[in-house]
């Protein structure tokens, strides 16, 4: 199925509203979305996400993993040594 650069440039934001709400760099974002089945969910669901709220996005994927994907899959750990979010 081709997807459209609608559908392509949503999946970004959802990576990029993901690591920032987790204090994660985009590599780890992606890679867990993607080892959690997170990321067919996004593209499965587009189409009503996109209408949606970043808070509802970010709740939307984590309730997903919860239920769907994360069974063998351990959440990624915020780096020690990343600043970017100083308490």
């Amino acid at each position: 199925m081709t997807r459209t650069k609608g559908e392509v440039w949503f999946l970004a934001s959802c990576v990029e509203l993901y690591k920032d709400e987790k204090g994660l760099n985009g590599q780890e974002a992606y890679n867990y979305l993607r080892e959690t089945g997170a990321l067919g969910f996004i593209t499965e669901c587009w189409d009503g996400l996109h209408m949606t709220s970043p808070p509802y996005i970010i709740d939307s994927i984590d309730d997903y993993i919860k239920n769907h994907g994360a069974l063998y899959c351990e959440p990624p750990q915020k780096n020690a040594f990343d600043t970017r979010k100083l308490p």
